[in-house]
This record gives structure tokens, sequence and C-alpha cells, in this order.
């Protein structure tokens, strides 16, 4: 066998692989006996015909595809041995270049190699944000708003009012076909605050503040074009005239800030009680932010001296990952990937697209992590992780049905579970090491702490967990990824005693 490698500038190569006549002859024999198995020839029983019969009912062709079948299979990893190539997938067969000799040209997609530059030369400035008070009473303002009543007004209309006014609207220059973009109709409109974001603003960004200091029967013709870019397509470029009739003002009357409205809120005795609450709980978010943030940071700057090599099929895979993240996400708010691509009038390739350069970040950062876990030896014992593996066996027992569950308990499952929490733990510990070095503290005591028996092979933690979990069931925990006001978050933390703004990395 003649194997010539040649690298190509995507981090794969390109194997031309020669192999002896007699071997490819072989490999046909072989494909000749599997048809032979499955495909009924007249005079013979299966699998007993010969093989010059079984090449003129099935034809070469289906013969040599089966054959090359074979043959890859066969030979394939014998040339990865020989040429000790680390492939990061598959490769494919791209080109019969000759059939006598037998020639095969394969595409190999190579395992990234990452070179880390001084990386524990890197020191960057920690920022503490601190909160501010008008943070707090930002928070406080909220929940205000939120336990205000609403009563008729005669006054004009002013922040925070309900304003209810007949609304109708149309292009500048009318368009029979298409029709009105509003037909005339009551509705309420909440005049924002000047510093409330505006973007999703109906009929259009900014038009509840028009409504200011408007009194009931007051009329007014508003125009406004719409940009090239924006998210509506119908609406693009189009010059828009809308009349208006304050038709009711209901003004917001708020709650004074004092203990009866602590209790109100929560189980808060006293407003200073609540008042410190929420600054703890702003200042725990902030940390989250601030620590996240000096690692997004201490990563960037080891990039810039490192070179990273990866075959564009790693990042097939982690743009597939990314939009699975993204799909399970709009599933929990109710929502599919088609609605999503329709509501933002794109399709699949262009969301693609536009989400590739935060894979490619991702992926890159992933690769610099494993990396700087890899050269400072970071590992994690096995029974740190047999303790995390129960813990989600237990989550999963709570939150699935029995018989499911056991559904979900197949090796591979578990073999994914017992990946993904080394994966997490290793990358745990990788970023406060690295948050260590660009603060320049000292990595000895770490030294003498290591880990004598390291977890090697995910095989050896899961049997150890199947040994101890036996019937339990595994899978990933499902966790309700929900959006709430900074106020909301602040009482039902208060409820819980406790406080959970982790982010997944």
């Amino acid at each position: 066998m003649k194997i010539e490698t040649q690298p190509q500038d995507n981090h794969e190569l390109k194997l031309t692989v020669e192999v002896e006549t007699e071997v490819l002859e072989a490999a046909k024999r072989k494909a000749a006996k599997k048809i032979a198995k499955k495909v009924k020839i007249p005079g013979f029983r299966p699998g007993k015909a010969p093989y010059n019969r079984v090449l003129s009912f099935a034809g070469e062709a289906a013969v040599l595809d089966d054959a090359f079948n074979i043959l890859i299979e066969d030979i394939y990893p014998q040339v990865l041995e020989q040429e000790e190539i680390k492939p990061y997938g598959p490769g494919s067969l791209e080109n019969v270049v000759s059939m006598d000799p037998p020639i095969f040209e394969f595409k190999v997609p190579l395992a990234p190699e990452i070179t880390l530059g001084d990386y524990r030369s890197v020191r960057v400035d920690f920022e503490n944000k601190e909160v501010q008070e008008e943070d707090v009473q930002s928070v406080l303002d909220n929940l205000l708003e939120q336990q205000a009543t609403i009563e008729d007004s005669d006054q004009p209309a002013k922040e925070g009012d309900m304003v209810y006014v007949v609304l109708s609207g149309d292009r500048k220059e009318p368009d029979e076909e298409k029709g009105m973009l509003i037909e005339e109709r009551r509705l309420p409109v909440l005049i924002e605050k000047e510093d409330a974001d505006e973007s999703n603003e109906w009929p259009f960004p900014g038009f509840s503040r028009n409504l200011l200091a408007s009194k009931i029967g007051d009329e007014k013709t508003l125009e406004y074009s719409f940009p090239e870019d924006y998210q509506f397509k119908d609406l693009q470029n189009v010059d828009a005239v809308y009349k208006i009739k304050v038709d009711e003002i209901k003004g917001r009357i708020l709650p004074e800030l004092n203990d009866d409205f602590a209790k109100l809120v929560g189980e808060f005795e006293t407003v200073e009680v609540l008042t410190n609450t929420i600054k703890e709980n702003i200042q725990q978010r902030y940390d989250e932010e601030n620590r996240v943030e000096f690692e997004t940071k201490i990563i960037e700057e080891i990039m810039k001296d490192s070179e990273i090599k990866y075959p564009p099929l790693m990042l097939e895979h982690e743009l597939e990952h990314y939009l699975n993240d993204l799909e399970n996400r709009l599933q929990n708010q109710g929502m599919n990937m088609d609605l999503y691509l329709k509501s933002r009038d794109q399709d699949l390739e262009a969301l693609k697209e536009e989400v590739t350069p935060n894979a490619l970040e991702s992926m890159k950062r992933g690769l610099i992590l494993m990396e700087v876990a890899s050269q400072e030896k970071i590992e994690v014992a096995p029974e740190d992780v047999e303790a995390k593996v129960q813990e989600q066996i237990q989550q999963i027992n709570e939150y699935f049905p029995e018989k499911e569950a056991k559904k979900m308990l197949t090796g591979e499952s578990l073999q994914n579970l017992v990946a993904r929490i080394i994966s997490n733990e290793v990358n745990t510990m990788t970023l406060e090491r690295i948050r260590k070095i660009a603060r320049g503290e000292s990595l000895e005591e770490e030294k003498e702490d290591k880990i004598e028996e390291p977890v090697d092979e995910v095989e050896e933690a899961e049997a150890e967990v199947v040994e101890e979990s036996a019937e339990d069931t595994v899978d990933e925990q499902v966790e309700e990824e929900k959006t709430k006001s900074d106020s909301n978050e602040i009482l039902m933390e208060n409820e819980d005693d406790s406080v959970d703004n982790k982010e997944d990395e």
C-alpha cells in the first residue's frame, strides 16, 4: 500500500492511497457474497451464487460500490495508524483516481491544533462594577409602578399615563392594493419614559411620547419614515401618516414608599430591609457580570498570541450546537424555529450566516480553555464526577416519570452525561486558574493540592456511576429559561432565600 499525504490550507489532509489489485479483487468478492445474501438470484439459494453470476446479475457498478465501502472500512484505519494522523472526525472518499492500479483520494479533517503564547504573562485589570444609588432606585421605581392604581384624569397626559386614542394610519402615498396600514380603531397607549427602550413600540418607535401634554379631544397628525433596515420588511422605506384623537386619559397613582409598601411586595419588615435586599442582589448580579467580563478579556488577551488551526467540519458542528441551543430556548418561550425565522423575514441559511461569527468565537474560546487545561494539567477527581452525576440522576428522577426516566438510561446517554460534567468541571477550574494568572497570584498552592488519580477516561467514571446508581435514570437536566424584570427577581430571590443568577458558559 502506497500513501501520499498533502496538507491543505484549511487544516484538512488529502490522502492518496494506492492498494494492490488483489486487495480490490478480494473486496469485490466479499461484496458479491453480501449481495448474494440480500438479492434472490434465480437458480441459487441465498448466498450460494458464484461470483461471476452475481457480477452479471447485479452489475459490476453495484459490486464495486459495495467493494469500495468494504475497502475503505478496512484500509482507512490502517492508513491513519501508519501515517500517525490524528483526525477530528470521519474522513470521506473524494475520488477514485484509477482502477488499475486502484488509487483512492480521501479528505481527512484534522484534529485542531492550538499553539499558545506566553499565557502565564497575561495580566488584566479587574474592573469591579458596584451598585449605585440610582440602580437601587430604579428597582424601587419598578416595584412602585407595579403597585400603581389607575384612575380617570382630566389633566394633560404625562409620563406613565394610559391614553386611549382613536388611531388610523396609511402610507403618505396610499396603495389601494396593499390597503391601509391601520384601519381606524380605539386602543390604549402607555406613555413611556424618556429613557425607555422604544425599538419595539407600536405603531412606530417613540410613538407614545407624541401624546405628552395632550388633552381629551385633541387631534393630531403624525408622520414617520421607516428606515430601510426596519425589522418588518413590509414597512421598510415607507413614509407613513397617522391620525390620532385623544379619547380618554387615565393617570397612574403610585403608592407611598413606606414600611407598609415593603410588606405588600414581599416578606420585608421595613423599607430599609427591602432596600438592602435589592442592593445585595444587584451586587451579586454585578459580581457575576464582572467575573464573566474579566474572563472574556483574559481569553481575548491569550488569543492575541495564540494560533488556532481547525477544519471546516469543526465549525459546522459548533454551528449546529449553537442553532440547537437557540431552538431549545425558543421552545422554552413557546416558539419554534420556523416562526422565529418568519418573524425576522429570513431563511435558515441567512440565520446561519448571521450567527457564524458567534459560533466561531465560542469554538475558539473552548479550544483555548482546553489547551490551557492541558498545559496546566487540570484534572477532575473521579469522586467529584460521581457526586455530580448522582446529583443529576436525582434531579432527573424528580422531573421525569419512572418509565420515561428508565428509557433515558442508556450507555450513550450516561457517557454523554459524564463527559459533559467532566468538561464543565475542567472549564470551571481552568477559568479559575486563568483568573489567578491574570491577577498575578501564586499558583504554588494549587500544585500542592494536585489530584493524584485524575479522570483519564469517560468510561472509568461511567462504570463507577452505573455501579452505584443501579436503575436510576440519567439525562441532561432540563432548566426552564425565564426572562424576568429586576424587581421580580428581587422578590423571588427573597422568598426562596437564594440567588441564582448564574449564566451557562
